[in-house]
């Protein structure tokens, strides 16, 4: 049985519950956590291809002069 010595005081019965309240809210608020998962998303390939500049220059520079070099031997056949 419980006594009274064992039950926390209200105000601190008060936030916990505004606390489970706010994570419930969260839980539940689909559209925010749709957007946060689509902010993460971007950020997350924006910093990949910061990342990766160097390496996407030096691939289209390649595909580019196999180009050049496939347009250059078909004009002169």
């Amino acid at each position: 049985m419980t006594t009274p010595d064992d039950v926390p005081p209200v105000e601190q019965q008060r936030e916990e519950l505004a606390q489970t309240v706010d994570a419930l809210t969260d839980k539940l608020d689909v559209r925010a956590r749709a957007q946060d998962a689509a902010n993460r998303t971007v950020q997350s390939a924006t910093a990949t291809a910061r990342d990766n500049q160097q390496l996407l220059i030096g691939v289209a520079a390649a595909v580019l002069a196999v180009g050049a070099v496939v347009v250059i031997r078909r004009k002169l056949r």
